[in-house]
C-alpha cells in the first residue's frame, strides 16, 4: 500500500465545535434560536431554535451519549482512548488541535479535508440564521486549520442554501481566506438544485477553483416508525434502514446538477459527491444517459450527461469491497478515499488495512491516485 495517505472525507460535526463559538457572538434577535449549548443534570447539550438536539461532545452526527455495544467500531475507538465527556471543561479530540494531529499520526494519514457541521442547514428553520451561522463556523475553521497545521488540516466551508447571490459571495470570501472548497446541503435549497437560479454560485467556484461538496446525510423519505413506541421497539431495524441507504441521497444531487446545466455552462466547475459510496454510479450513469436521450435532448448538451461527471465530478468513499471492477467505469481519476473520522463507521485508525482490503489488488499507480493523487489535484493542496 503506497506509504502516502491523505483522506478527502473526515469531520468536524456540530456535537465537536466549541460551546460558545455561536452564542458569543450572535445578533440580539437570534440570541435564543442561535446553536448554543447549556448543561443539564447528565451535562452539556446543544439546542438549535431553542430544542435540544443532543450531547455537546456526543458520539457523531447524532449527538449521542456514549453506550456501549449501540456501535462496534465506537467501542474499538474507545479501546484507542477515544473518550466522549460532557461535562464543561472538556476537550472534544477532533477539535483540540493537538489531539486532531495525534488521531491523523495514529492513522498515518499525511492530511485531511474535514467537511463541517453536516445537517446544521436542516435544523436551523430561519434561513438568514442559517447564513449566518454558516459563515460563523467558515470563520472559526479557518483559525482553527491555522492553530493545527495549515498543511494538514484543510477544512472546508459551509456554503449558505437559500440564496445563490449569498452564496457566491461566501465562496469569494472564503477562497480569500485560504479555504479550499466548501460544502452545499442540498435538501432544503431553494430554489432546487436543478434551477438555473444557481449559475452564481457555479460561476464563483468554478472562477475561485472552489471545488463544491454534497455530502450525504441520508433520504428525505424513507419510512420512519409511526410512533416514538415503534421507534423504541424496533430501533435496531430502523437504525439499520437508515445506516444502510443513507449514502445514495446523492444520486439525486447527481441528476440534479447535471441536469441544471451546471456542467455544461461552466466547465472549469468541480464538484464532490461526499461519502456517496461509488459501485452505484454505473447503473445511474446508464439511466441518466438513456432517459436524456429518450426525453431531454431539448436541454442540447454537448456531452453525454455521464460524460460531465468524468469531466467534473468526484466521489468520496471509505470501504467498498465491489470497488476494484468498477473503477474503470467511474473513472480512476474521479474516485476518492477518506477515512470518515470521527464517525461512528469511519474506519481510523486502521485506514491501511481497510486500504489494502479493498485496492491491494489494484495497480500502485491506481491505488495511489485514489488515496493521494486525485485530493491533491483537486484541492491544490501541494
Amino acid at each position: 500500500m503506497t506509504d502516502r495517505l491523505i483522506s478527502g472525507d473526515n469531520h468536524i460535526d456540530l456535537t465537536y465545535c466549541p460551546p460558545d463559538l455561536w452564542s458569543s457572538q450572535a445578533p440580539a434577535k437570534w440570541k435564543l434560536v442561535a446553536p448554543r449549548v447549556e448543561e443539564l443534570e447528565d451535562g452539556l447539550h446543544w439546542f438549535t431554535d431553542a430544542i435540544d438536539r443532543g450531547m455537546w461532545n456526543g458520539v457523531g452526527p447524532g449527538f449521542l451519549k456514549y453506550t456501549k455495544g449501540m456501535f462496534g467500531h465506537i467501542d474499538e475507538m474507545k479501546d484507542f482512548g477515544f473518550e466522549w465527556d460532557y461535562r464543561p471543561g472538556a476537550k472534544p479530540r477532533p477539535t483540540t488541535p493537538e489531539l486532531r494531529l495525534a488521531d491523523l499520526d495514529r492513522d498515518g494519514l499525511e492530511a485531511e479535508i474535514i467537511y463541517g457541521c453536516l445537517m446544521i442547514n436542516d435544523i436551523i428553520n430561519d434561513a438568514g440564521l442559517r447564513s449566518w451561522a454558516d459563515k460563523a463556523y467558515n470563520d472559526w475553521a479557518a483559525d482553527f486549520a491555522k492553530r493545527a497545521d495549515p498543511n494538514r488540516v484543510f477544512p472546508l466551508a459551509i456554503i449558505p442554501n437559500t440564496d445563490p447571490v449569498d452564496a457566491a459571495a461566501e465562496v469569494r470570501r472564503c477562497a480569500k481566506m485560504g479555504l479550499r472548497g466548501g460544502d452545499l446541503a442540498f435538501k432544503r435549497m431553494s430554489p432546487p438544485l436543478y434551477h438555473h437560479g444557481w449559475y452564481p454560485l457555479w460561476e464563483a467556484a468554478a472562477e475561485c477553483h472552489f471545488p463544491i461538496s454534497f455530502h450525504s446525510t441520508g433520504f428525505k423519505a424513507l419510512r420512519a416508525p409511526d410512533t416514538p413506541e415503534m421507534e423504541k421497539e424496533f430501533m435496531t431495524q430502523w437504525r439499520l434502514v437508515r445506516s444502510s441507504l443513507f449514502q445514495l441521497d446523492t444520486m439525486e444531487v447527481l441528476v440534479s446538477l447535471i441536469a441544471s446545466g451546471a456542467c455544461e455552462k461552466y466547465p472549469d466547475f468541480k464538484f464532490v459527491l461526499g461519502e456517496s459510496g461509488v459501485t452505484w454510479l454505473p447503473y445511474v450513469f446508464d439511466r441518466l444517459d438513456t432517459e436524456y436521450g429518450d426525453r431531454a435532448r431539448s436541454l442540447n448538451f454537448s456531452l453525454k450527461p455521464s460524460d460531465y461527471f468524468r469531466r467534473q465530478g468526484f466521489v468520496t468513499y471509505q470501504q467498498d469491497q465491489y470497488l476494484e471492477p468498477i473503477i474503470p467505469l467511474i473513472g480512476e481519476d474521479n474516485i476518492i478515499w477518506g477515512a470518515d473520522y470521527p464517525h461512528p463507521d469511519c474506519v481510523w485508525p486502521e485506514s491501511r488495512k481497510t486500504l489494502e482490503k479493498n485496492l491491494g489488488g489494484l495497480p500502485e499507480r491506481v491505488r495511489r491516485k485514489i488515496t493521494y493523487d486525485n485530493v491533491v489535484k483537486l484541492y491544490g493542496l501541494r
